[in-house]
C-alpha cells in the first residue's frame, strides 16, 4: 500500500502565491467594472443636467424683457425714456465678458441677472416681472480645483405704475411679491467654470441695440480630473447686456 506524500512548505506557499494572484485579479476586475460604471453613470447624469439646465436658461434668456405698460392704441417702456440709466436698471447684466468664471474656493458669486416681463393693462390688468440670478456657489473640493452648484434664484412680483409718472416709462414699478413664484433651484452639480460671450460691444449704445449671448457651463467627475462635460447656448435678450 502506497504512502500519500504530505504538501511540503514550498508547494504550499506556492499554491497561496497562485491563489492569491487569482484573488488580486478578480479583485481588480470587480474594482475595474465598478469604477468604470459609476463614470459611465456620472457622465449619463451630467449630460442630462446639462442639457436641462441649459435649456432653461436658454428659454429665460430669450424671455428677457423691458416693463412695459400697454394701451389698445399705444405703449410705454423705459426705453422711451432720454435717462439711458432708466432702461439700464433691467438690462441682463453678467460678470464678465469673454472669461471663464471659476467656482469659487469658498462662498458664492453671483454671475448673472436679468428681467422677464409681462406688460400692465391699465385697467384691466397688473404687469409682471420676474427677477432671475444666476449663482455659482462652492460646493466640495475636486482634486486639484473646488466644485460648484449652479444655482437659479427667481423673485415674482405684479407690478403697476402711475399716470404722472408716465407710466412704465418711468421704470418706477410698485411691487407686490408673488411667493409662490420665488424660489432657488440647483441647476447643475459638479461645476467647474462658466464663461458668457457677447456678439457685439457692451454696454449698449441704445436700450434696443439686442445682443446675442452664449452662456458655456462645464463640469468635472469628482474622481478624475480628466473627465469633464459641457454645454452651451446662444441666446438674445430683448433687453440691452451690460456688466454687474
Amino acid at each position: 500500500m502506497r504512502e500519500k506524500r504530505a504538501f511540503t512548505l514550498i508547494e504550499v506557499v506556492v499554491a497561496c502565491g497562485i491563489l492569491g494572484l487569482f484573488m488580486y485579479g478578480v479583485y481588480t476586475l470587480y474594482t475595474g467594472g465598478s469604477k468604470t460604471a459609476a463614470k459611465g453613470q456620472w457622465i449619463n447624469d451630467a449630460v442630462n443636467e446639462l442639457r436641462n439646465a441649459t435649456s432653461v436658461i436658454h428659454k429665460s434668456i430669450n424671455s428677457a424683457t423691458y416693463p412695459t405698460t400697454m394701451f389698445t392704441d399705444k405703449f410705454y417702456d423705459p426705453c422711451d425714456n432720454t435717462d439711458k440709466s432708466v432702461a439700464a436698471q433691467f438690462y441682463l447684466k453678467i460678470l464678465k465678458d469673454s472669461e471663464k468664471i471659476e467656482t469659487p474656493a469658498s462662498g458664492q458669486t453671483t454671475l448673472m441677472k436679468w428681467v422677464v416681463s409681462s406688460p400692465e393693462k391699465p385697467p384691466l390688468s397688473t404687469g409682471k416681472i420676474t427677477k432671475h440670478e444666476l449663482i455659482l456657489a462652492f460646493d466640495a473640493k475636486y482634486l486639484t480645483k473646488p466644485l460648484g452648484k449652479l444655482i437659479l434664484k427667481t423673485e415674482a412680483f405684479t407690478f403697476t405704475t402711475d399716470a404722472h409718472n408716465n407710466y412704465a416709462r418711468s421704470g418706477k414699478l410698485n411691487l407686490t411679491p408673488i411667493s409662490d413664484e420665488s424660489g432657488v433651484k440647483t441647476l447643475v452639480n459638479n461645476v467647474l467654470f462658466v464663461e458668457f460671450m457677447v456678439g457685439g460691444t457692451i454696454p449698449p449704445e441704445k436700450p434696443v441695440d439686442f445682443l446675442p449671448i452664449s452662456v458655456k457651463i462645464c463640469t468635472g467627475y469628482p474622481k478624475d480630473e480628466k473627465v469633464v462635460k459641457e454645454n452651451s447656448i446662444m441666446a438674445t435678450p430683448q433687453v440691452g447686456i451690460d456688466l454687474l
